[in-house]
């Protein structure tokens, strides 16, 4: 946690910290201890950001909350955590700096996480069920993880016994995993807590060589990265400023799935009528999936909340997964970063306003998707960094994770789904973030913006 984090989470409702363990690995391989994992050149740029912190809330019987109950609870949680650390391992090293070769790396040497037990008089009720998060308490209840200089940690947890529940929290340093890697860790922790293993038929054990994701210069283009996102190693930060994003509103929506089935038909009716009157022999458009969709959706509403109009140029950013358009493949159980940037664009925010605008919109999010598909790894360059830096953010959306993240599935650790589950961690004016919902095709949408311009996002999407 940085220092506004910190001080941010020093306002909330007090949560007192009762415990401080450390959770090590319970079983290491032969060769595992003493090992280093270098990062590659998709995990040097995301040095530079706050850690991926994510809470979830769980309501308990009286039993769960009781001092009793809650030690059970934490017990299993820590057990269950050390197994999993111990196929998970590069999640309980420690990110480091070589200043001599310009590397960075995570040592785990000395394998362990923080593990905070503490106890806070907030309901958690009210934290799972209002629209509108309250961020200072979802602060206090994710774990500190310095990050500012390093050496420093890469993961460290929170259980934190509330009125009428229990809430877990988690932060992660985006250096060594990416969501669809954090989200398999998850499963695999909860598997282990609910099930004694975190390996299963169905979820394999993970794999962590960066040997797997091919490029001709993969170790210089891994240095060049680290040293234009934090010229000032071991230093990690100073020239980004993420301190105002506390001042952001923020709050979820939900949308089942007949609202996603409805949004994407009228997409593609829009499409089909305009490819009818172009007449000819226009080609068939592509029907829209459910992130398209919904980044369309975000998109135009972000557009008119914000009171964007003729002669403004507009963008959105989102994230793609590489590791199936990689030649060769890189499996789903693969621990690290293998995503890329990908940005629709529109020259004139116009063209995203009045009945087509959502068409315009899917079609441009579409066009970054075939971009990206057609050369993976092209945006993966320093160029293409400086690029996306030079936008103007205020007129720049952009959607986070997926809907495909099956987050209330993968948190069930035996004490049944989470109420609710939250990114504390979200950046930027106009995030939204993406994941299944607690019910069956329903996704969980958490926006982030100006709280000036909340309720007329809120209005667009939910209208």
């Amino acid at each position: 946690m940085d220092e506004a984090s910190s001080h941010a989470a020093a306002k909330a409702a007090p949560v007192r910290a009762v415990a401080v363990s450390r959770v090590a690995p319970s079983v290491l391989g032969q060769g595992q201890r003493g090992e280093r994992v270098k990062l590659s050149f998709l995990d040097s740029l995301w040095v530079v950001l706050p850690p991926i912190q994510r809470v979830f809330l769980y309501q308990l019987g009286e039993d769960g909350g009781s001092d009793d109950g809650f030690q059970a609870v934490v017990e299993r949680l820590k057990r269950a955590l050390a197994d999993t650390l111990a196929h998970y391992l590069p999640l309980a090293g420690t990110l480091e700096y070589v200043a001599e070769t310009g590397d960075a790396f995570v040592d785990c040497t000395n394998a362990g996480v923080a593990f905070i037990e503490a106890e806070g008089g907030m309901d958690v009720h009210r934290l799972a069920g209002d629209e509108a998060h309250d961020t200072l308490a979802f602060l206090s209840l994710v774990p500190e993880l310095d990050a500012r200089v390093l050496p420093a940690p890469v993961l460290s947890v929170q259980a934190t016994r509330l009125s009428g529940g229990l809430a877990v929290g988690l932060s992660v340093h985006h250096a060594v995993a990416d969501g669809r890697a954090v989200w398999r860790f998850m499963e695999a922790w909860s598997s282990a807590a609910r099930e004694g293993s975190p390996v299963t038929k169905v979820l394999g054990p993970p794999h962590y060589s960066r040997d797997v994701i091919s490029h001709p210069n993969a170790d210089e283009l891994a240095r060049e990265m680290l040293k234009t996102v934090a010229p000032n190693l071991p230093k990690v930060r100073g020239q980004y400023d993420f301190s105002q994003r506390f001042l952001l509103a923020r709050r979820t929506f939900y949308l089942g799935a007949d609202e996603i089935r409805s949004l994407r038909r009228r997409i593609d009716d829009l499409a089909s009528a305009e490819s009818t009157a172009a007449g000819g022999d226009a080609p068939q458009p592509k029907p829209v999936s459910t992130f398209v969709a919904l980044a369309a959706l975000s998109w135009t509403a972000f557009v008119r909340s914000k009171g964007l109009g003729a002669g403004d140029d507009t963008y959105l950013a989102f994230l793609a997964d590489l590791r199936s358009r990689l030649d060769p493949r890189v499996s789903e159980a693969y621990l690290g970063n293998c995503v890329r940037a990908c940005l629709a664009s529109c020259a004139d925010a116009a063209d995203l306003l009045g009945q087509a605008g959502i068409l315009h919109a899917a079609r441009a999010v579409q066009a970054a998707v075939a971009e990206m598909e057609a050369a993976p790894l092209s945006g993966t360059d320093k160029g293409w960094m400086q690029k996306l830096m030079r936008l103007p953010f205020q007129r720049l959306t952009n959607v986070a994770a997926s809907p495909r993240f099956r987050a209330y599935e993968a948190a069930d650790f035996g004490f049944g789904k989470p109420a609710r589950v939250e990114l504390v961690s979200m950046n930027h004016d106009g995030e939204m973030m993406l994941v299944g919902g607690r019910r069956d095709g329903e996704v969980q949408a958490s926006v982030s913006m100006d709280p000036a311009h909340m309720d007329a996002f809120k209005a667009c999407i939910l209208g």
